[in-house]
Formats: C-alpha cells, sequence, structure tokens
C-alpha cells in the first residue's frame, strides 16, 4: 500500500539510508535486513572521540568525525555511528544499527538492529529494538519500544481503508516501530510491537501505542491506555 511505502515516512538524507528501502513494498520490509546491510556497509575505524572507560569492539565499529563515546558506554558491532554524534555514559549499543549525523544515544540506553536517522534523540533509559526511527525525532525519557508479542504469534498492522478495518501481515515475529521524520514522543510511553507512526506526530506522555497514526496526528492522556483506530 502506498501509505506504507517508505517516502511517507522519511526523507532519508543520504543514500546510506534509502538504499536500504529500493525493493521494499513495505517501509517494514527493511526491519529484518537491517543486520546484513550494516555489515556491508560499515567502514570499521575509530575517527571521532572515546573516553577512557568507555569499551568499543575494535574492528567492527564505524565512528565517523565529530562524535564522541562518554566513559561507562558499550559499543558492540557492527555499528555504524555518523558524525557529531554522542553516545551517553551508560549506553548500551549491542550492535547491527546505523545512527545518523547529529544523533543522542543517551544514559542507560540500550538499541539494537535499528536505523537512526540524522539528528534524533533517544536520550534518557530509552530501550528501542528492530525499529526504523526518522530524522529530528525525539523520545522523551523512558519512552520505549516493544518488538515481540506475548503469544510468539505474527505482528499484524491494523488499519482502516474506507471505513472498513484491514489487516496487514508483516511476515515478521520481531518489530518494535516505525517512527517518521519530526515526531516527538513524550517520557514514559510504551509503543507496542508493529507500532507505525507517521511524519510530525506529537503523543503526550505516558501513552501506550499501538497500530497506526497517521502524519500530524495527536495523541494521547496522561496516565491511560490508547489505541489509534484511525
Amino acid at each position: 500500500m502506498e501509505v506504507f511505502e517508505a517516502q511517507s515516512f522519511f526523507d532519508c538524507p543520504t543514500p546510506l539510508f534509502s538504499d536500504i528501502f529500493k525493493n521494499a513494498e513495505h517501509v517494514w520490509d527493511v526491519i529484518p535486513l537491517i543486520p546484513a546491510y550494516v555489515s556491508e556497509h560499515i567502514r570499521p575505524g575509530l575517527h571521532g572521540f572515546i573516553e577512557e572507560g568507555a569499551w568499543v569492539e575494535e574492528g567492527n565499529v564505524q565512528l565517523d568525525p565529530g562524535s564522541r563515546i562518554e566513559r561507562g558506554a558499550i559499543v558492540r558491532g557492527p555499528a555504524i555511528i555518523g558524525s557529531n554524534t554522542i553516545v551517553r555514559s551508560g549506553a548500551y549499543i549491542r550492535g547491527h544499527v546505523m545512527i545518523g549525523s547529529g544523533c543522542i544515544i543517551g544514559n542507560s540506553t540500550e538499541i539494537r538492529q535499528i536505523i537512526l536517522m540524522d539528528k534524533s534523540a533517544l536520550p534518557h533509559k530509552n530501550d528501542v529494538f528492530t525499529s526504523v526511527i526518522g530524522s529530528n525525532v525525539n523520545l522523551g525519557g523512558m519512552a520505549c519500544t516493544a518488538n515481540y508479542r506475548l503469544d510468539g504469534k505474527e505482528i499484524t498492522i491494523h488499519i482502516n481503508v474506507n471505513d472498513e478495518p484491514k489487516k496487514i501481515n508483516t511476515g515478521l515475529v520481531h518489530f518494535g516501530a516505525i517512527i517518521g521524520d519530526r515526531t516527538q514522543i513524550g517520557g514514559q510511553c510504551m509503543l507496542q510491537p508493529g507500532t507505525i507512526i507517521g511524519r510530525g506526530c506529537k503523543i503526550h506522555p505516558m501513552s501506550l501505542v499501538s497500530g497506526y497514526m497517521p502524519a500530524e496526528s495527536v495523541y494521547g492522556e496522561r496516565a491511560a491506555i490508547h489505541k489509534y483506530k484511525g
């Protein structure tokens, strides 16, 4: 469906980000491709600054100029970290990640198998897995993605088409979230498996989010359970 093509969510600032979507019918089709794509495009080399007390897997990490790994952070590869990005103390990068320029990976944040595009921030205690996040996106403190159903079944996407409910099978059992460019997510939000969020959305703090949210949506109330039905 056209609504779920990558260009509906991302401007993709460089070919490094855009090329992975070339043959993807749906934006989530790239999730299982991330490990191989990172391994193919990584150019290992530590050209940024690594503080004493940080651990970085040499030979399996690309750290571009102007970036900094603070003491106490752990970076496992394969990992591509763009220029002028900060990985703060206590962060844990578990591999198969592609991080753009000007990003923040914050204290006690854990990430694995994600794409994070330019000028986006996971700044405080964020757990984000098997997800694609656009440019200029911010997750508030303790906002996280879940990527696996409790029953272990395939993750499906539920939307309305011409006021009729429709279910789309993703073929994935591990799938966190798609978050479009310029979206802002408040603190302590939980994104359920297979959450799809369009460009320029605003999600209030302490929201439980699932399903598909069109671009420019404003969503959620504090301490309540929600599902955007479109």
